[in-house]
């Protein structure tokens, strides 16, 4: 056993941040029902629930909900009690189990938290959601295709902008047929969410019935403004994709667990790009040496999307001298006893302490965790000016390393607001075998700042452009090195410049 897998086994209960997927849903015309309807006859029947298991799956999470949820403060308009009461009654008018479980997702939605969501069951998903052979991202608030079927390449080319889906503006679709259905803690992730969608949960700006037609409008590279038709058709069947280079290989980029190459002027550049994979410790010590040549370090996180916590310690005990602080965390605490005694708490003054259990606000905290620097020798550190890469897909762990790295004057933050949503979610099984997940941990700065809900700034933002996905221009990467260069031009090594960390 090595060093990091012993050491997982010593230490307390690992803080494993996920991240999850939100689950959205589609609205269709009378057409596409009528599609999605003819379609069903090339599935296998469903079990139709009955309305009491539809009523008794509701109530099962507004109850959970009502006792566990973590973040009510940030949803403080919605008043969960009479939204549970008009959901009750929407219950009654839904004909499917897909009807269902769309209107779940819509009242998981309206919490606001990428980690609290309702997914729907995936033979579901398969039977009535699918998708043309487009693939979306979003970039200064556009949906820009990055990835098409190469039989129709010519017609809908790679940098297109899409400007209308059946006759919609993309905006007013998105408002109208999407957010709506979208778990999610920050505006910016629920715009890329919704753009780019998700092939396996079925949501999107183009998803729709199985076999339908969408009609977009786009924007050419070369200014014109076109129109295509493509049928929703790619399920079950083997796609040749076409794509610009540079996305081809950033999307290879990401594959890799971790990878390292040397930039000019004495700058390393080491890209992580999960925090799952036991071996990641390991192959970043193996490139510690060469770090240690160089002036300046750049930090790619840009990709990680979290895992274990424990690794991302591990690793920035490489990059300070001090010892530094992570999340704090408090969940809420439900007695049934004091509930009962708080209810006299205007009343009695031996009860006022009890009062909180009444009102649901009762907390329980847990002091933050904090990073031993010591345990990794001072002749194998890496304290040199470091700038660390963040974006929208930085997340859970990769969140965790970044509070940690708060503390850090050294460490600079370049990119994105990250996802912005961590914590620990309760699984609950649904009648007709979908699951629910309700955050019920709230992670803040040790000094209670609130991130979840926001997503981690950088200290120096740049917004992805559409070059990012057609060009090797990289934005994000250029200021971290022009921010690097222009500490190197102060004259002064690093250990004199970090004379104050020792």
């Amino acid at each position: 056993m090595n060093k990091i897998k012993s050491y997982f086994t010593l230490k307390k209960v690992a803080l494993f941040a996920c991240l999850l997927l939100c689950q959205q849903g589609y609205a269709y015309s009378d057409a596409s029902k009528a599609t999605a309807m003819a379609n069903t006859a090339n599935h296998q029947v469903e079990q139709a629930l009955t309305m009491e298991e539809k009523i008794y799956g509701l109530s099962l999470f507004w109850k959970e909900v009502s006792y566990n949820f973590a973040y009510f403060d940030q949803v403080a308009e919605l008043d969960w009690d009479a939204t549970y009461i008009r959901y009750l009654a929407q219950v009654h008018n839904t004909k499917n189990n897909f009807e269902y479980y769309r209107l779940m997702s819509r009242l998981a939605a309206e919490l606001k938290d990428g980690m609290t969501l309702v997914k729907m069951p995936a033979h579901l998903v398969k039977q009535y959601i699918d998708f043309p052979a487009i693939k979306l991202a979003e970039a200064e608030g556009k949906a820009i295709v990055v990835s098409i079927e190469a039989s129709v390449k010519d017609r809908l080319p790679v940098g297109a902008i899409i400007l209308a889906v059946d006759k919609e503006p993309v905006l007013d679709k998105l408002k109208r047929d999407v957010f709506p259905y979208i778990s999610s803690s920050t505006e910016h992730i629920k715009l890329d969410k919704a753009i780019q969608g998700s092939y396996l949960d079925g949501y999107g700006l183009l998803a729709g019935a199985p076999g339908s037609w969408v009609d977009i409008q786009f924007q050419h590279p070369d200014g014109q403004v076109k129109n295509v038709s493509l049928e929703r058709n790619m399920t079950g069947r083997e796609i040749h994709w076409h794509a610009s280079k540079a996305y081809t290989r950033r999307e290879a980029d990401k594959k890799a667990s971790i990878s390292f190459r040397q930039l000019e002027d004495g700058i390393s550049y080491i890209s992580i790009n999960n925090f799952y994979d036991d071996e990641i410790v390991d192959k970043f010590k193996a490139q510690v040496a060469k770090i240690q040549q160089t002036k300046g370090l750049i930090l790619d996180i840009r990709a990680n999307g979290g895992g274990n916590t424990m690794i991302a310690e591990e690793i920035l005990k490489y990059l300070t001298f001090h010892d530094l602080t992570g999340a704090k965390s408090k969940m809420r605490v439900h007695n049934a006893t004091y509930k009962a005694w708080g209810k006299y708490g205007e009343q009695y003054a031996w009860a006022r302490k009890y009062k909180s259990y009444f009102l649901d606000q009762a907390w329980s905290e847990v002091q933050p965790d904090v990073l031993v620097a010591d345990d990794v020798p001072r002749n194998e550190k890496i304290v040199v000016p470091t700038v660390i890469l963040i974006g929208r897909e930085t997340s859970g762990a990769a969140e965790d390393f970044l509070l940690y790295a708060d503390g850090a004057d050294h460490l600079i933050t370049i990119g994105e607001p990250t996802f912005g949503s961590t914590g620990q979610p309760l699984i609950l099984d649904l009648p007709g075998g979908g699951t629910a997940s309700i955050c019920t941990k709230r992670d803040t700065y040790a000094d209670g700042r609130d991130f979840v809900g926001y997503g981690i700034m950088p200290d120096i933002q740049v917004t992805r452009s559409i070059d990012y996905y057609m060009t090797n221009v990289d934005m994000g990467l250029k200021a971290a090195r022009d921010y690097l260069h222009n500490e190197f031009k102060q004259g002064l090594p690093p250990e004199k410049k970090l004379a104050n960390l020792n």
